[in-house]
């Protein structure tokens, strides 16, 4: 089976799409397919593609113009010169390929693969440019999305029956910190002079509901217990706002996976407070490193957490459902943080294996 797979999330992008992206990939090749990869990118100036194992990768760069981009990317695309071994076109985030994808399949005549995770769905379907979302859904021979909830709100959009819900994967022996990384660890659970460190982690844009959650918490009796630690992207709007809060808080920058074992692994919890989200590889990599997981109750996040037995999931848009988890949390012994840490970790290392996540988009596509 070969794959032509048109994304704007792949490495060296930053973010949790660009890691699903890569990680789909690599397990594809795994099983033998064959995945092209076109990388709208506007790191590259000019169109190149490079033989790698198991496929090729090749960049397309992003004009100022779209309508010029995806022109030139079609005749760039159409006269790649393996497009008859072709089994299917995949489109993996980003409106660039949800416009290209759908149009291109039919000029090459072959089956075409929407993945959704959250974005291209939460907030497409209420932009002006919903009709490429919703002209991508029709025209998909299959739909693969992360959330339970996205299936059946997909369902209600299109007339055919082919969405599937296909959740992450993660392998937790990645996260196992090494020797090398043990000083570095010790040497950050000291700088936080023994407050407890709740950890937001990734690109912390509005939808992940950081100023929400950190107002709140400004209203917690209990906050000076705690240190809030955003490790990633933030405005410096938002990062000015926060400052201004009767809070501790401590601000990291974005951090590659060799340096978030060290967090991970320093911390005691990590809280994903999104509006509308996916399933947040943050959720799965929290749960690889036995935190403790205050989650929103929203997309997939619902899907991983069972409220009170190895997370907590509120309310965004509550502010008191937060507030009592916080003082749950609080109150909590150290016996009671680790069973339920143990508890989710258990749950990921069975059931949200990469081979588990792998199997459910193979199963499905070959013949």
């Amino acid at each position: 089976m070969n794959v032509l797979l048109i994304t704007q999330n792949y490495p060296p992008n930053k973010g949790g799409m660009a890691v699903s992206c890569d990680r789909l990939v690599r397990n594809f090749k795994r099983n033998g397919i064959r995945v092209h990869i076109i990388h709208f990118s506007n790191r590259k100036k000019k169109f190149s593609t490079q033989t790698i194992v198991n496929g090729t990768y090749s960049a397309v760069p992003i004009e100022s113009s779209e309508e010029f981009t995806l022109s030139l990317a079609a005749e760039f695309i159409q006269q790649l010169p393996f497009l008859d071994t072709l089994s299917y076109i995949g489109i993996f985030g980003g409106n660039l390929p949800i416009n290209l994808g759908p149009v291109l399949s039919k000029w090459i005549h072959k089956p075409l693969i929407t993945f959704i995770r959250g974005n291209d769905f939460d907030e497409g379907i209420f932009s002006k440019k919903r009709s490429h979302l919703l002209y991508a859904l029709e025209n998909s021979r299959y739909i693969f999305t992360v959330t339970r909830e996205k299936r059946e709100k997909i369902d209600s959009l299109v007339s055919h029956n082919n969405t599937y819900f296909t959740q992450n994967g993660i392998n937790t022996a990645y996260w196992k910190p090494a020797k090398s990384h043990l000083e570095g660890i010790e040497g950050l659970k000291k700088s936080f002079n023994s407050k407890i460190p709740i950890a937001f982690i990734g690109q912390l844009k509005a939808k992940k509901g950081i100023v929400n959650f950190v107002e709140t918490f400004a209203k917690f009796p209990y906050k000076n217990d705690f240190v809030l630690c955003l490790i990633g992207d933030v405005s410096e709007e938002t990062k000015t706002y926060i400052l201004n809060l009767d809070i501790n808080v401590r601000f990291f920058s974005f951090a590659n996976q060799n340096e978030l074992i060290l967090f991970y692994n320093a911390i005691n919890i990590v809280a994903v407070p999104s509006f509308y989200d996916g399933m947040p590889n943050v959720l799965l990599e929290a749960a690889a490193t036995k935190n403790i997981v205050i989650g929103a109750n929203v997309g997939g996040i619902k899907d991983v957490i069972s409220h009170k037995k190895d997370g907590f999931l509120y309310d965004p848009l509550q502010s008191n459902e937060l507030l009592d988890v916080l003082l749950q949390i609080h109150k909590m012994s150290p016996s009671e943080k680790e069973r339920m840490c143990e508890a989710l970790f258990q749950k990921i290392n069975t059931d949200y294996t990469e081979e588990i996540e792998i199997s459910n988009y193979i199963n499905i596509l070959k013949p």
